[in-house]
This record gives structure tokens, sequence and C-alpha cells, in this order.
């Protein structure tokens, strides 16, 4: 796996794609549905810590508060193949991004780890994003802080997290995007969106961070002028 060499790449795909992705099919409504077997959950949830707050200028600050890394980091070849948020009913596959396409716009089979991000385990932050559609990553809209994350990996090996932190309407405005805008139905803008003139903010949550994280990212609408949604979730191990 090619790890992120700097901020800066991490900064480009963030602006380039991830920050981009809109919501595949608001009209899939329904309870969630997933077909995959449940992760098998031997040991219990340590209590939420909450997340530093950004510095102005995006970046996560280093704080003695801040988790510790994993004291042994994964082997590079295993890999995240299956998460689930067992209180909203989450349970997706995972894979690994392998084109600025998906970047910048996923399929709709899996959630997305970023072709250039870190897998899960490797005492970094581990960005992974989804379509907001109901056997996708559409029940984060309802996560709540404290909610257990489980990862699977490819050697069995289950990672568990839980939930420190929830980020509504994540700025990345789109003056391109000409429908299907909040004005056209009525709605007011978020206020994130009337205020952030760029996507800075969305970009710094796919920086590195030193320990272990999980960043989990998905739409609140049509296009970028709705707000983004990211979530937080820190190991318990």
């Amino acid at each position: 796996m090619k790890r992120l060499s700097s901020w800066a790449l991490p900064i480009i795909l963030g602006v380039a794609g991830v920050a981009l992705i809109i919501i595949g099919t608001l009209g899939r409504d329904g309870a969630p549905a997933s077909s995959l077997p449940p992760i098998p959950t031997p040991t219990p949830v340590a209590l939420a810590t909450p997340t530093p707050p950004l510095s102005p200028s995006g970046e996560l600050p280093s704080t003695p508060g801040s988790p510790s890394p994993s004291p042994t980091p994964l082997p590079d070849d295993v890999v995240a193949v299956q998460l689930q948020i067992p209180s909203v009913e989450i349970n997706v596959l995972v894979k690994q991004s392998t084109s600025e396409q998906t970047d910048s716009f996923p399929p709709h089979d899996a959630a997305y780890i970023l072709r250039s991000g870190h897998q899960p385990g490797h005492n970094q932050n581990s960005f992974i994003f989804a379509h907001a559609e109901n056997n996708l990553f559409k029940p984060l809209w309802n996560v709540q802080i404290g909610a257990e994350v489980l990862v699977r990996m490819s050697n069995d090996d289950v990672l568990r997290y839980v939930v420190t932190e929830v980020r509504p309407n994540v700025a990345c405005p789109d003056p391109d995007a000409t429908t299907n805008n909040p004005e056209d139905f009525g709605i007011e803008p978020p206020l994130a969106l009337q205020i952030q003139d760029d996507c800075s903010q969305g970009a710094s949550w796919t920086h590195e961070t030193g320990y272990e994280r999980l960043t989990l990212q998905t739409s609140q609408g049509y296009n970028r002028n709705w707000g983004e949604l990211v979530v937080i979730a820190k190991p318990t191990w």
C-alpha cells in the first residue's frame, strides 16, 4: 500500500475528489439492508473521548490528550474488508480506491479508502467514504457519539472504535452546481456553506494524524452545496 508522503496530497485529493461526493440516489428509501454477517464483538467498548478541535488553519493540534498509537501496526498486506456500526445498521464492504475517478465518485458497492490513504490499524488516519444511500453511509446521518464501530480486516482481526465526534455541514461549496441546490427547494444553505468559500475544511479531514483514527464521510444532499458529513471514531484497544 502506498503511504501518504505529506499533508499536501490529502489536500489535493480532498479538494479534487472526496469532498465532492454527492448522494447517488436520494430516493432509495426503506430500511438499510445487508447480506453481510455481523462482525464479532468479543470485548467491551471503551468510553468515548472528545476529538481535539481544529486550529484556525484547519490542522488538528498536537496535544497531550491525543490517543497513543497502537503498539504494533498491522502488516501492510492486511487490509479492511468490512465495516459495521450496529447502532445505525451500517454493515458494508470496504475497498481501497485504485483511481482518481473512484476518489472523486466511488462505486455504489462498498465504502472506499482513498487510493493513497492509510488502512485501519496502521497508527494513522483512515479516511473512508461512501454514498449517502441506505445500504451504504446514509445511516451515518443518525449516528451518535459513543457508537461502536467495528472493522474486520483481511486476516479476520476485528478493530474496535467508538464515535467521538460528528461534524455535519462540512463546507465545500460548488459554484458549478446550478440545479438541486437548497434554494431550489425553498431551503437556506447550511450556515457553513454561507461563510465558507472553499474546500479547505473538508480537505483537512484527510490529513495524517500520527495516531489511529477513522474518518467516515458521506453527503448530506444532492451536491456539495448541501454540505458534507464527517464522523470521527477513535480506537478502543
